[in-house]
């Protein structure tokens, strides 16, 4: 009995060490399994996200490189084949010589999101792609606009060492690249100044208030500016049938227009302008010192240049410098004429100037038809009477302190206009011009403290006449408007 359980107990012994050997096999074959799959794991995959990298520094070289491309031809890129075959062979060339990927291999590559334009269709290729094939005009108001280029690379895989074991002899490698290019858009406003000959306006008004009040009269303008100094709420007036034209390209306007011009009869419509200092402020003034007349002039029906207490009804002036000390009286049909002929409007202390302070001086009071028609002295004039150099293109010429109103009219139908007009530089820089005249032409630059046409006046037509006025020159600023672009490539998009 003792001996059969003995038996029985050392073969269950055995069998149970037979079932253990086999559990170890199984065990041992499990073991192999999860090792072989950490060591694909670990080797195959890590070898995997090298050549993963390695593709994606190739990607990102080459967008780049075609980004840089891009904005080497700048402004000069019109999206050609020529263009577009360069920026691809760019891509490629880099792509092979950082990743060896044959040019071939571009072949029927695709990418499943590519951008609207695709270069290299020729070869079935969809894996180099841009917003566009050109650069877009530039659009109202456009500061910046980026143009993107995608580089997607064609499928690569890599085989494995350990994945075949467990099915999986090859694993897939892709990478892709956007970068841009920024168009940067401004606007450029360039303001160049140039020296143009004559004055810097026709009609000059240098005072403060009002100090254009033309009410109903009309005045004409032909070759140059009208410009109104003064910034006070009503600088310029024109009543209902008052009008101020201006042709031949001319302004009308001041720095505080259009705001400060009363009316609607000015053509064209004011217009904001830089104020004009005097222009004349350098022309020496009679008086002590000067090259002006220091005899007393004649009496009779011509009258040679000297100083004058005054002067009344019609007479013929030589020419010369006339020096006033007190009026010019013209009535009825009284006509003063003159070539080469300047007035000089001093005050009764002359040779000494008006009073600093302003003071009324000598003017002219013309009524009924009287009228005046001179002309100024020329050049020529100049080369045998020195005393006229300072004044070559100068008619009136007013003490700068003399606050007198000067009328002048003149009468079409007499002075027929243009031809045998009045001309020169009229100047009366702390006076009134009181302008009237039926159809009267001037060929004359005004520079007036105030102009008015009280009164009844009709037309005058000032038709300024740049080699009958004192020669000046003024600078003209010309401002140009354009539009510049520069192109940068951005880096790498996200």
């Amino acid at each position: 009995m003792v001996h059969r359980l003995w038996q029985l107990t050392v073969g269950r012994a055995r069998r149970a060490r037979t079932e253990q050997h086999g559990v170890v096999m199984v065990v041992l074959l499990i073991m192999m399994t999860v090792a072989i799959g950490l060591a694909a794991i670990v080797v195959d995959l890590g070898n995997a996200r090298q050549e993963d990298r390695q593709a994606e520094a190739s990607a990102d070289a080459a967008a780049l490189a075609a980004a840089q491309r891009m904005e080497d031809y700048g402004a000069n890129f019109t999206g050609t084949g020529a263009q577009w075959a360069d920026i691809v062979n760019v891509v490629k060339t880099y792509t092979n010589n950082n990743f060896g990927i044959a040019f071939s291999r571009w072949a029927g590559c695709g990418d499943p999101h590519p951008l609207a334009y695709r270069p290299d269709t020729g070869n079935g290729d969809n894996c180099i792609s841009a917003d566009f094939s050109a650069w877009p005009a530039t659009q109202n108001g456009e500061t910046s606009r980026t143009f993107r280029i995608k580089v997607r690379l064609p499928e690569d895989s890599i085989p494995t060492a350990f994945g075949a074991a467990l099915g999986h002899d090859r694993l897939q490698v892709n990478a892709e690249a956007t970068s841009g290019v920024i168009r940067a858009t401004s606007q450029i406003t360039t303001t160049e100044e140039d020296q143009v000959a004559g004055g810097p306006c026709a009609i000059c008004v240098l005072g403060g208030g009002l100090s254009l009040d033309g009410q109903n009269g009309d005045i004409s303008v032909t070759g140059g500016n009208v410009i109104v100094d003064s910034t006070a709420p009503t600088g310029a007036q024109l009543m209902p049938n008052g009008h101020i034209r201006v042709k031949n390209g001319g302004q009308i306007g001041g720095p505080g227009a259009p705001g400060n011009f009363s009316g609607s009869g000015y053509s064209p419509s004011p217009t904001t302008l830089a104020p004009v200092p005097d222009p004349l402020a350098a022309v020496p003034a009679c008086g002590t010192g000067s090259t002006c007349p220091t005899t007393t002039g004649n009496s009779g029906s011509t009258l040679n240049p000297g100083i004058y207490s005054s002067i009344s009804g019609s007479h013929t002036l030589n020419p010369g410098i006339y020096v006033l000390k007190g009026d010019i009286t013209l009535n009825g049909n009284d006509l003063l004429v003159g070539n080469g002929v300047m007035l000089y409007f001093a005050c009764s202390s002359y040779p000494n100037p008006c009073s600093s302070s302003g003071q009324a001086g000598a003017r002219i009071k013309a009524t009924g038809n009287g009228s005046m028609r001179v002309t100024p002295p020329t050049a020529a004039q100049c080369t045998t009477n020195v005393k006229v150099c300072p004044y070559v293109g100068m008619s009136i010429f007013a003490d700068r302190n003399n606050t007198s109103t000067q009328t002048y009219r003149g009468n079409g139908t007499n002075e027929n206009g243009l031809t045998s007009g009045g001309a020169g530089t009229f100047y009366m820089r702390s006076g009134t011009l009181d302008l009237r005249g039926n159809g009267y032409t001037l060929s004359s630059m005004i520079v007036v403290k105030f102009l008015t046409m009280n009164g009844n006046p009709s037309g005058i037509t000032v038709a300024y006449d740049q080699s009958r006025n004192i020669p000046l020159t003024h600078t003209e600023s010309h401002s140009s408007t354009s539009t510049a672009v520069s192109y940068d490539a951005s880096g790498l998009l996200g």
